[in-house]
C-alpha cells in the first residue's frame, strides 16, 4: 500500500509488513468506509444513497502516522487519516484494524464522501472487514439533494442484509440560518428504521410526522422501497371529500408493478350517491412500442333529458393510446376516447372535453417525405349535435424536393384521400392531388421575391347532398371534378436602421395571386372550409380558407407593411397592417366573411413589450367601408411578481359562411401576487359579455405556499356553465406535497346541481 508522507513509530513496535498491512487495511478500512456510507444514507433516504458492495480497486492511504503492533496484530493510522478508493473518500482522526479479530475501528470526525455526492458523518464506527456485522454511533448524512438523515446509532446484521438505525430523523428541509437547532418545517422521526437490502425495502417503526417540531401524524408502521428501486407495488396517497354530485367519497389507489415493462394502477372509489366505481390504468412498454389504457366502470342511476331516472345502469369510459414502430420508416398507433353517456366524464372529473376523438393511423417518414392513413370517429357530448361523422380514411402523402433541384427552386407533390360518412345525411368522398413549385430570389439591393405555383385536382362523390342554393331541399348524389391552377409572386423589402440603442426595421410586402375564378362552388360539399377569419397570419396565403373544399380564387393583390423597434436590452414593439384587393368580384358569402366584393377588410396587429413588466398585443379586423371593428382580440399582462394583472378580450361580429351574423364577446381577467419568498396568490374570472346580464362563466382563486421541501395549496372555483349534461358548481380543495414522501389532495367542499343527462 502506498504510504504518502506518513511517519512510522518504532517504540516497542516493528515496521508494518507490506503484505500484512496492505491486506488488512485494504479489507478492513475499505469495509468501514463503504459500511458507514451505505448504512446511514441508504437506510433512511428515499432520495438516494450509496449501495454497499465489494470493490477490488486499490486503496490509497494518507496519514500523519502509521503503526503496526506485531504482538497484538494491530494496524493503526492516526492524524488526519485519508482513505480513498475509486470515487469514495473516507476521512477520520484515527483508524485501526485488528488482524486477529478482523475488526475495523474508526474514531473522531468520521466523514465519508460518496460518488453520488452524499456526505456521511459519524463519531465512532466498528465493524468486521467483510461488512457482515457492524456498529456506527452518532450517524449524520447530508444527501446530494440537500436532505438530511441522522440517528443515534446504526447496526448491520445478518450478513449485511439488515441495517438498523435507532432514533432516526429524516428531513429535506433547510435548517434555519439564524438558529440551526430550531426544528425544520417538517421531519419524519422514528424509533427504529430497518433497511432490508434483500427485499429492497425501508421500514419505519413508531414513525411520527412533525411540523415545526410538533407531532401531527403517528403510524406504528410505515414502509417504502429503498433508493435502488424505481417502482414497487403498494398503496398510493388517498383522496377523499364530500358534497356535490357524488356526496361523500373516498378512494385509495393501488399501484401494481407487474413486470419491468408493465404496471397498473387500480383505484376503487366509493361514494354515497353512486356506490362503488372501479378505475384502472394499464401501462406497458414493448421492444418496438408502448401501450396505455385507462378505463372505469360503475353501476349507478342515470337521469335522461326528459327527467326519467334509469336505475342501475352500467356507466363507464375507456381512454387509451398506443404507438408501435413497424420498421425504420413506418409506425402505427391508435387513440381511443369513449364513454357510456354525456355526463359521465364530468361527473367523475375524468375529462372536461366536449368532443371525444378516436383515431387509428399508420404513418411513415423518409427524408423530407411523409405519408399517413387515418381513421377517425367523433363523439360530441353536447346536446346540440347528434349526427357525428366517421372519417375513413383520411390519407395524405407529401413529397418535397431538394432546394434548387427544379429550375433553381423546390418542387412538392401532395396526395389526399378522404372518406366521410354520417349515420344520417350526407356522405362525402374526395381524392386530391396538388403539384407545386417555389423559388426565392434575393437581389443585391435587398429585395426578396418569392415565386410559386400550384396545380390542384380534386374528384368528389357525395350522396344525400342538399345544395345550399337549392330552395327545394332536394337530396341528390353528385360527382364533380375540379382542376385549379394558381400562381403567386410575393415581394418584400426589409430596411433596417439603428437609432441609438434601438434598431428600427420596416418591411413593405406585396403579393400578386392569380387563378381562374370559381364563381359557383356549391356543387361541392363544404366539410372543412366553413369559415374565414382574416388575420395577419393568413392574409398573404394563396388560399385563405382553413381547408380545401372551398378555394380562394380569382386575381387579387395583397399589400401590407411590417415595422418594429427592437432594443438591444431585449424590449420590442411591432406593428402590422394589411389588406387585399380582388379584381374579380367575390360572391355574397365571401363578401360577408370579410373578403369583400373587391377590397377586403383591413387586418392588423400591434405588439408592445418594452420589458418584462409589460406585454401588450392587439389584433383587429376592420370593415373596409366604415372601419367598424369586426374582430378584436386584446391581451395585456402587466406588473411585477409582487403584483401582476392580465386580461384577454375577444370580440367578433362576423357571420360564418351562409349564416347570419353572430356576435361573440368574452373577457378573461386574472390577478396574481408573489408577495413573499414562499407565498403567492391568484384570482381569475371569465365572463360572457354578450350573454344576458353580462354572465359570469367561471371564477377561481388559489393560495400557495412552496419552499424546498413542502408545498401547500388551497384552490377554490365556481363554474356557472352547463356542459356535457352536468351543471357546474362550487368546489374547494387543498394539496399537501411533502417532498420525497408523497402528496395528499382532497376536496374540502364540492356542491353542484345535476342537469339532465342522456
Amino acid at each position: 500500500m502506498p504510504d504518502q508522507g506518513s511517519k512510522r513509530s518504532k517504540r516497542g513496535r516493528r515496521k508494518a509488513p507490506r503484505g500484512g498491512a496492505r491486506a488488512g487495511l485494504r479489507g478492513g478500512l475499505l469495509a468501514l468506509g463503504i459500511a458507514v456510507a451505505a448504512g446511514s444514507s441508504a437506510a433512511l433516504a428515499q432520495t438516494g444513497g450509496a449501495q454497499a458492495g465489494k470493490n477490488d480497486q486499490p486503496v490509497l492511504l494518507n496519514a500523519d502516522e502509521l503503526t503496526y503492533d506485531e504482538t497484538l496484530g494491530l494496524v493503526t493510522a492516526s492524524g488526519d487519516v485519508e482513505l480513498a478508493q475509486g470515487d469514495r473518500l473516507l476521512l477520520a482522526d484515527r483508524v485501526s484494524f485488528n488482524e486477529k479479530t478482523r475488526v475495523v475501528t474508526a474514531t473522531g470526525n468520521i466523514r465519508m464522501l460518496e460518488p453520488s455526492g452524499d456526505v456521511v458523518f459519524a463519531e465512532y464506527a466498528e465493524l468486521t472487514d467483510d461488512m457482515a456485522q457492524g456498529f456506527v454511533r452518532q450517524v449524520r448524512s447530508l444527501l446530494s439533494d440537500n436532505s438530511r438523515v441522522a440517528g443515534t446509532e446504526a447496526e448491520r446484521t445478518d450478513g449485511g442484509r439488515y441495517m438498523r438505525i435507532n432514533r432516526a430523523v429524516y428531513s429535506p428541509c433547510d435548517l434555519c440560518a439564524d438558529d440551526p437547532t430550531r426544528a425544520p418545517l417538517w421531519q419524519l422521526r422514528a424509533n427504529r428504521v430497518v433497511h432490508d437490502r434483500e427485499a429492497k425495502e425501508v421500514i419505519y417503526r413508531d414513525a411520527r410526522l412533525e411540523m415545526f417540531g410538533v407531532p401531527v401524524l403517528y403510524t406504528p408502521y410505515f414502509s417504502h422501497p429503498d433508493p435502488s428501486v424505481d417502482r414497487k407495488s403498494g398503496f398510493l396517497s388517498p383522496v377523499f371529500g364530500y358534497g356535490g354530485r357524488l356526496g361523500t367519497f373516498a378512494s385509495v389507489p393501488y399501484y401494481w408493478s407487474i413486470a419491468p415493462d408493465m404496471d397498473a394502477t387500480i383505484t376503487p372509489l366509493f361514494s354515497t350517491e353512486d356506490g362503488l366505481q372501479v378505475r384502472g390504468e394499464w401501462r406497458q412498454r414493448f421492444e418496438n412500442g408502448r401501450l396505455f389504457l385507462d378505463g372505469s366502470l360503475v353501476n349507478a342511476d342515470r337521469t335522461t333529458n326528459s327527467g326519467e331516472v334509469k336505475e342501475d345502469r352500467w356507466r363507464g369510459h375507456l381512454f387509451g393510446n398506443g404507438l408501435f414502430n413497424l420498421d425504420e420508416t413506418w409506425r402505427a398507433g391508435f387513440d381511443v376516447q369513449q364513454t357510456s353517456d354525456r355526463s359521465y366524464l364530468r361527473r367523475y372529473r375524468i375529462s372536461s372535453e366536449d368532443i371525444l376523438t378516436s383515431r387509428a393511423f399508420v404513418e411513415g417518414f423518409q427524408g423530407r417525405n411523409y405519408a399517413v392513413a387515418n381513421a377517425y370517429r367523433f363523439d360530441d357530448l353536447r346536446d346540440i349535435y347528434e349526427n357525428e361523422p366517421y372519417v375513413i380514411p383520411l390519407a395524405e402523402a407529401q413529397f418535397l424536393g431538394e432546394p434548387g433541384a427544379a429550375l433553381g427552386g423546390r418542387w412538392s407533390l401532395d396526395l389526399g384521400l378522404v372518406g366521410l360518412q354520417r349515420p344520417e345525411g350526407r356522405d362525402t368522398q374526395r381524392t386530391s392531388i396538388e403539384a407545386g413549385w417555389q423559388r426565392e430570389f434575393v437581389a443585391d439591393a435587398g429585395l426578396i421575391t418569392t415565386v410559386s405555383g400550384t396545380l390542384r385536382g380534386d374528384a368528389y362523390y357525395a350522396t344525400d347532398y342538399v345544395r345550399a342554393d337549392d330552395p327545394s331541399g332536394r337530396e341528390d348524389s353528385s360527382t364533380d371534378f375540379r382542376l385549379f391552377p394558381q400562381g403567386q409572386i410575393s415581394m418584400r423589402y426589409p430596411i433596417a436602421r439603428q437609432i441609438g440603442s434601438v434598431q428600427h426595421v420596416i418591411e413593405p410586402i406585396v403579393s400578386f395571386t392569380t387563378s381562374p375564378a370559381l364563381d359557383d362552388q356549391d356543387d361541392i360539399p363544404n366539410e372543412d372550409s366553413q369559415d374565414i377569419e382574416l388575420t395577419p397570419y393568413n392574409l398573404f396565403r394563396a388560399n385563405r380558407f382553413p381547408g380545401v373544399d372551398r378555394l380562394d380564387s380569382g386575381t387579387r393583390v395583397t399589400y401590407g407593411v411590417n415595422t418594429g423597434f427592437y432594443g438591444f436590452g431585449g424590449g420590442s414593439s411591432e406593428f402590422f397592417l394589411g389588406q387585399s384587393y380582388q379584381f374579380s368580384e367575390n360572391n355574397e358569402t365571401l363578401a360577408a366573411s370579410g373578403l369583400g366584393e373587391n377590397s377586403s377588410d383591413i387586418v392588423g396587429s400591434i405588439r408592445i413589450q418594452p420589458g418584462p413588466y409589460l406585454d401588450l398585443q392587439y389584433n383587429f379586423q376592420l370593415a373596409e367601408n366604415d372601419l367598424e371593428a369586426q374582430v378584436q382580440q386584446f391581451r395585456i399582462s402587466a406588473g411585477a411578481p409582487i403584483l401582476r394583472a392580465s386580461a384577454n378580450y375577444y370580440y367578433r361580429d362576423r357571420p360564418t359562411s351562409g349564416q347570419t351574423a353572430t356576435r361573440r364577446e368574452y373577457l378573461t381577467t386574472s390577478l396574481s401576487s408573489s408577495f413573499s419568498q414562499h407565498w403567492s396568490a391568484a384570482v381569475a374570472q371569465s365572463r360572457d359579455l354578450q350573454a344576458e346580464e353580462n354572465q359570469l362563466r367561471s371564477t377561481s382563486a388559489s393560495l400557495t405556499y412552496s419552499d424546498e421541501c413542502f408545498t401547500f395549496q388551497i384552490i377554490g372555483s365556481r363554474d356557472n356553465t352547463v356542459r356535457s349534461g352536468e351543471e357546474g358548481g362550487d368546489s374547494i380543495y387543498f394539496r399537501l406535497v411533502f417532498r420525497n414522501l408523497g402528496e395528499v389532495e382532497a376536496p374540502i367542499l364540492s356542491s353542484s346541481s345535476t342537469a339532465s343527462t342522456q
